[in-house]
């Protein structure tokens, strides 16, 4: 029996009709050649938009969607072949979600490859701005035609997508794959851990429409290596097929080819059999493209660059022994200059001035009142879920690593630890932005 919804009108941009503007070929496991962009492009836009974002004060991403820059490539490459094929349009097939928000520059940067929801290379310099609806994390209300579900905190979207296939098996359509993307970070977060039980279970039951979802693991957070700062995802990893998924590893993530022929797999696994949702869980690594974020512990979690004048030898190593495509030449180009008029701008201001009051940051003071505390004697714990150097407790941390511990991804878990040690006798201090507590 199909339950019928109330009609609500995609307003997702319709299946791009050209190839991406830089493309490469691989081959389908029948043979066809199917163009897929370029990820060198991807990886080299991802930086020049985090480096427009950060001359503009915003904080930006790299390792992330680096490290997704062929899954998510392959992904679309194959959600707009099928639906041309089957002459439909992608989103009446697919239902994407990305619940790796800090990795969605990247997916700007891919849709602009093939001017899908009319974003350009040229659009793509508005990133972080408040002109742009191009923000940090996809905002589904600011930017609609590309973006399905907003994806702040993450772990989110998860449950969300599996909401979308729950609501596709109700409404009997059950030819359209749900595919979500997510990190191992985001894999850290309690909701998405009971996503990861609840996902299987529902499907097992007829539930769900298909289901695939696609796992980035890197061994690596913004603050460092999982497995040495928190505490090994491993496990969790190897439970899945015991929860009921059907699990494709796939030890190359940057592999493009492997990577095509194993999310191809796991459609079909899913629409064959749409009662197993299917996990393709893939190596990947962080801040992949340039050898000094591979090797970083955070894998170059931020951007790495701070001014434009060393972007270029950045953008080179992306492109190895290849030419900088022109149009990403000019815009370097852009951004040299502005650096120019920044720093002449900054001479005449500085000057100028004549004030003698001395600014520091709310999380120098945080770090210091903190240390303080625990000077005096007072039994202050840090715990913290990756955030420490953004909310300022990463000094306190250094000063006292005894006092200190970082839980991971898992802002939940951190706060009710922090019950339990407050009931306990010790003063605790959690940390994060308010929108993923």
């Amino acid at each position: 029996m199909t339950i019928e919804p109330i009609n609500v009108e995609s307003r997702l941009a319709k299946t791009p009709q050209q190839k991406p503007q830089f493309a490469t070929e691989v081959s389908l496991k029948n043979g066809e050649v199917l163009p897929v962009a370029d990820v060198r492009a991807v990886r080299a836009l991802i930086a020049l938009m985090d480096m427009q974002a950060v001359m503009g004060g915003a904080a930006s991403h790299w390792g992330g969607p680096s490290a997704f820059a062929e899954l998510m490539a392959a992904t679309h490459a194959l959600m707009f072949h099928k639906s041309s094929k089957a002459q439909k349009d992608w989103s009446d097939l697919f239902h994407f979600v990305n619940d790796a928000g800090h990795c969605e520059n990247g997916l700007y940067a891919l849709k602009a490859l093939y001017q899908f929801a009319d974003l350009t290379i040229e659009s793509l310099k508005g990133f972080r701005s408040i002109e742009s609806s191009l923000t940090g994390h996809g905002e589904a209300h600011l930017f609609p035609q590309g973006v399905l579900v907003s994806n702040g905190p993450l772990g989110s979207g998860l449950p969300q997508a599996q909401g979308l296939a729950f609501a596709d098996a109700l409404a009997g359509r059950n030819e359209r794959v749900t595919i979500t993307a997510i990190s191992d970070g985001g894999c850290m977060e309690g909701e998405a851990k009971e996503a990861l039980a609840a996902i299987p279970g529902l499907a097992q039951s007829g539930e769900l429409a298909p289901f695939v979802m696609i796992i980035s693991d890197n061994n690596t957070k913004l603050s460092g290596r999982i497995d040495e700062d928190t505490y090994s995802m491993n496990p969790s990893f190897a439970s899945l097929k015991e929860l009921g998924w059907s699990v494709l590893s796939l030890e190359d993530g940057h592999d493009l080819n492997k990577v095509v022929n194993t999310l191809e797999q796991a459609i079909e696994l899913a629409r064959s059999n749409p009662r197993q949702a299917v996990a393709v869980h893939a190596k990947t690594i962080k801040g992949y493209g340039v050898k000094s974020t591979e090797d970083a512990a955070s894998g170059g979690h931020g951007f790495p660059v701070k001014k434009p004048s060393d972007l270029g030898a950045f953008l080179n190593e992306i492109y190895g022994e290849e030419a900088l495509p022109q149009e990403m030449e000019s815009w370097l180009q852009e951004l040299v200059e502005k650096e120019l008029v920044n720093k002449n701008k900054a001479k005449e201001t500085s000057s100028a001035d004549t004030s003698s009051v001395s600014v520091e940051k709310v999380q120098v003071g945080v770090a210091k009142a903190l240390k303080k505390k625990r000077e005096e004697g007072l039994p202050i714990i840090s715990v913290s879920s990756d955030l420490p150097g953004s909310t300022g407790t990463a000094a306190f941390q250094k000063a006292f690593s005894e006092c200190s511990k970082d839980i991971g991804v898992a802002e939940a878990n951190m706060v009710n630890m922090g019950i339990g040690l407050s009931m306990s006798g010790y003063i605790p201090i959690v940390d994060t932005f308010s929108q993923f507590g």
